[in-house]
C-alpha cells in the first residue's frame, strides 16, 4: 500500500567517509533546488553523522550502521530494502551516491566527480562543501586558540597526518620530527591534527586531537598553512565554514583510490596556485619546502611541486568487483567515462584486460580463503 506521506520525501544515501560526505553536501543542496519543497533524508553511517549536523539542506538524518566498509553484500542488501521502500511509496525519490557496488563504475581518478555522476541530474550549483558550525563549537575553538596563544605566532601550521584515506605514507614519529624541526623557530607553531593524542614538551607543538573534525574547520581561521594528505582534514578546509589555506600535500600516488586536491580542483576549473604536491619526500624535504613557503610560496611551488603520475590500478580492482556480480553494463559505463576523460589510454585498457584474465583465479582464491576463515569467525 502506498504511503501518501512519502510523496515529497527523498532519500540520499552517502554512508561514509567524512570527505565523501562533504562532497555529497553539494548533492543535498542540488536536490533541494531540483525538487522544491521536498523533505530530504540523508542515510549515513553513525560515525559520519556529525558532518551533517545543522546542514540547512537536510531535513532528517537516518543512521545506517549495518553496512561495514567494503561489505558489498551488506550494501546490496541495504539497496534492495530501500528500493522496496520506494516501490511502497515511502520515498518519492532515492539517490544513492555512495561509492560501492555499481557506483564504482563512475570513478575517474577523482572522488568528487564519482559522487556527482551517481546523481542522475546535472550539478549546477557551487560545489563548495556545506558545513554548519554552532556557536558552541566556535567558542571551543576560540578557547583552544587562546589557551595555546596561537595569535602570537607568525606562522601556524595545521598538520594532517595518520589519515584513513591511505594517501599519506608517514609515521607518527616522522610527523613529530618534522614538527620539532619547524617549531625550532619560536615564531612557528605546529598543530598536529589526527585522532591520536600527542604529548610534547614544546609549547609550540600543539595537540589538535581534542578538537573534532568540525571544529578543525574553524581552527583554519587561526592557521596560515596546511600540511595535508587529501584526507578528511584537508577537505574540511575546503568547506564554507573554513579558510582555504595554502597547502603542501604529501600524497601516495599509488593508493587504490587516489584523490589529490590538485587533480580535483583542475577538474572543476579551480586554481591550484596555492597547492604544492610532493610524492617523493623525506623529513628534510618537507621542512625545506615549508620554510621556503613561509617567504615565497610561488617559489616553493616551483622548486618542490611534483607531478602526480596517472595510473589505472584502481580500474583493475573496480572491474574485478563488478565482474563478481556480472555487472557488464557498469563495466561499459566505467570504460566510457574514462575514455571521455583520458581518451584511448593504453594503460587503462591494459588494466581492464588484466582484470578479465585474473578474475577466475582471484575469485577462486577468495572463495577458498572465505571458506577457510569461516570456521574461525564462528569460533570468535
Amino acid at each position: 500500500m502506498n504511503n501518501p506521506a512519502g510523496k515529497n520525501k527523498i532519500l540520499l544515501v552517502q554512508l561514509f567517509s567524512n570527505g565523501d560526505c562533504l562532497y555529497a553536501t553539494t548533492i543535498a543542496r542540488q536536490i533541494k533546488q531540483d525538487y522544491p519543497g521536498c523533505h530530504l533524508t540523508w542515510a549515513v553511517a553513525g560515525f559520519c553523522r556529525n558532518i551533517l549536523e545543522g546542514n540547512p539542506y537536510i531535513d532528517a538524518i537516518l543512521e545506517i550502521d549495518d553496512v561495514p566498509k567494503n561489505d558489498v553484500v551488506a550494501f546490496r542488501r541495504l539497496k534492495k530494502r530501500l528500493y522496496t521502500e520506494k516501490r511502497n511509496g515511502v520515498w518519492k525519490e532515492l539517490f544513492i551516491t555512495h561509492i560501492m557496488d555499481s557506483n564504482q563504475a563512475y570513478y575517474d581518478g577523482c572522488i568528487r566527480t564519482t559522487i556527482f555522476r551517481a546523481y542522475p541530474h546535472t550539478v549546477t550549483i557551487p560545489n563548495t562543501p556545506v558545513l554548519s558550525i554552532s556557536e558552541i563549537e566556535k567558542n571551543r575553538v576560540q578557547e583552544f586558540a587562546r589557551l595555546h596563544g596561537i595569535d602570537k605566532y607568525d606562522h601556524v601550521i595545521l598538520f594532517e597526518f595518520a589519515p584513513q584515506s591511505g594517501q599519506l605514507p608517514i609515521t607518527k614519529e616522522m610527523a613529530l620530527n618534522i614538527a620539532e624541526k619547524l617549531s625550532s623557530n619560536e615564531n612557528v607553531a605546529v598543530i598536529l591534527s589526527s585522532a591520536h593524542k600527542i604529548i610534547h614538551p614544546s609549547k609550540n607543538i600543539i595537540d589538535g586531537s581534542r578538537l573534532t573534525l568540525r571544529e578543525t574547520a574553524v581552527l583554519t581561521l587561526y592557521c596560515t598553512l596546511l600540511i595535508g594528505c587529501s584526507s578528511g582534514i584537508t577537505w574540511i578546509t575546503t568547506s564554507d565554514a573554513a579558510k582555504l589555506l595554502p597547502m603542501i600535500q604529501l600524497v601516495n600516488p599509488y593508493t587504490d583510490w587516489v584523490n589529490p586536491v590538485s587533480r580535483d580542483f583542475k577538474r572543476f576549473g579551480k586554481s591550484t596556485d596555492f597547492i604544492i604536491d610532493i610524492i617523493n619526500f623525506n623529513e628534510q624535504i618537507i621542512v625545506n619546502c615549508v620554510q621556503e613557503a613561509f617567504t615565497d610560496f610561488s617559489n616553493a611551488k616551483h622548486i618542490y611541486d611534483q607531478v602526480i603520475p596517472l595510473h589505472f590500478k584502481t580500474t583493475r580492482k573496480i572491474v574485478y568487483n563488478l565482474l563478481c556480480y556480472l555487472q557488464f553494463k557498469a563495466i561499459a559505463t566505467h570504460i566510457r567515462i574514462n575514455r571521455e576523460v583520458y581518451g584511448d589510454n593504453t594503460a587503462f585498457y591494459k588494466e581492464i584486460l588484466i582484470a578479465f584474465i585474473i578474475f577466475p583465479f582471484k575469485l577462486t582464491r577468495n572463495l577458498i580463503m572465505k571458506k577457510l576463515t569461516a570456521p574461525q569467525k564462528k569460533q570468535k
